[in-house]
């Protein structure tokens, strides 16, 4: 088996590692079986953390729930998922904000380029009053939404022909976004062809050359061995990440309170660690993708920021969304247009 078939091996191999849990509810089988869905990698920090919180609820419960979580999208793409969510075919789902746009338009908020200017700053968008507005609009498409999210890292360019230094290297360059207008418009603005591709498809359109550069945090490099087909890296910063965990509504609201509670408090807790450790981990990642051959620059954002002031993206923003959730963007990020 190649060395990419192994990993994806492992992807299924989370699944069910995570469900194992010594049942102790009464005709040795869980009464609730909830399956989680992601598109990361069993080695990422959010699924490391959702392992041990799905052992930690079963544990609690006596049984009585077993969280049965499927990484590395086995369970299908971001937007399929989040479709088997809404439609109760998969009771919890982990998706990044740039996936949720589509059914939350605020989520879209906390993928504004070149407006966060730390983790820590970030973050405090993401877990502050606009991540509230933004579970207080999930309960209006039938999901519900917990407190924590989980920090996912800064996204970068990662591209085989060279390093970008300004806007103009970016000029017909084949770029793979996630879905998302505000992912495509911002590319486009900096004159890139951005093409649209689920991750778990990314490595091979990789390999095919349908698109010749990505941009995705250094954690999602490495984990998902990206640096074996792009080895230039140009640390842009230009937005940031974050997963957000959501519920079916009608399966959240067929937990006894009890249950609630047990799920509520692991998973956040979860989250929270997951959290800590991809802080830590972005620190030293760096090093690691060096070793394995890739080369890294630093470009200054404000060229790049200009851009996006000149093309109009932030003032369209502004205007296509909910004034409350823009002001809400503002208070962290100050004035962007």
């Amino acid at each position: 088996m190649s060395s990419r078939g192994h990993f994806l091996a492992a992807g299924a191999a989370c699944g069910a590692f995570a469900s194992i849990g010594i049942l102790r509810w009464p005709g040795e089988a869980a009464q609730y079986s909830y399956k989680l869905g992601d598109n990361q990698t069993p080695t990422h920090p959010m699924n490391i953390a959702n392992v041990g919180a799905a052992k930690r609820i079963a544990d609690a419960s006596q049984g009585q729930i077993e969280i049965k979580v499927f990484a590395n999208s086995i369970l299908g793409g971001d937007q399929q998922m989040l479709e088997q969510l809404r439609s109760g075919a998969l009771e919890l789902i982990q998706i990044s904000t740039n996936n949720i746009g589509s059914v939350i338009p605020a989520a879209s908020l906390l993928s504004v380029p070149f407006a966060f200017k730390s983790p820590q700053q970030y973050q405090s968008a993401a877990s502050g009053p606009l991540g509230a507005y933004i579970g207080n609009a999930a309960g209006g498409v039938g999901m519900r939404k917990f407190a924590s999210s989980v920090y996912g890292g800064f996204f970068e360019i990662q591209n085989r022909l060279g390093a970008i230094n300004v806007p103009a290297d970016l000029k017909g360059l084949k770029i793979r976004v996630p879905a998302g207008a505000l992912e495509v418009g911002t590319f486009e603005a900096l004159g890139a062809s951005p093409t649209v591709v689920t991750l778990s498809e990314v490595y091979t359109s990789l390999q095919t050359h349908i698109v010749d550069a990505i941009e995705v945090p250094l954690l999602t490099v490495r984990n998902f061995k990206f640096y074996e087909q792009v080895q230039y890296c140009s640390l842009t910063h230009h937005s940031g990440l974050t997963y957000l965990m959501f519920a079916n509504s009608n399966a959240w609201e067929r937990l006894p309170k009890k249950l609630q509670d047990i799920v509520d408090r692991e998973l956040n807790l979860a989250a929270v660690a997951a959290s800590r450790s991809a802080v830590s981990q972005e620190g030293s990642v760096e090093a690691e993708l060096t070793a394995d051959g890739m080369k890294f620059n630093r470009p200054a954002p404000e060229p790049f920021a200009r851009v996006m002031r000149a093309s109009g993206l932030y003032g369209r923003l502004r205007d296509q969304s909910d004034p409350r959730a823009w002001e809400m963007l503002e208070k962290t990020t100050g004035k962007l247009v």
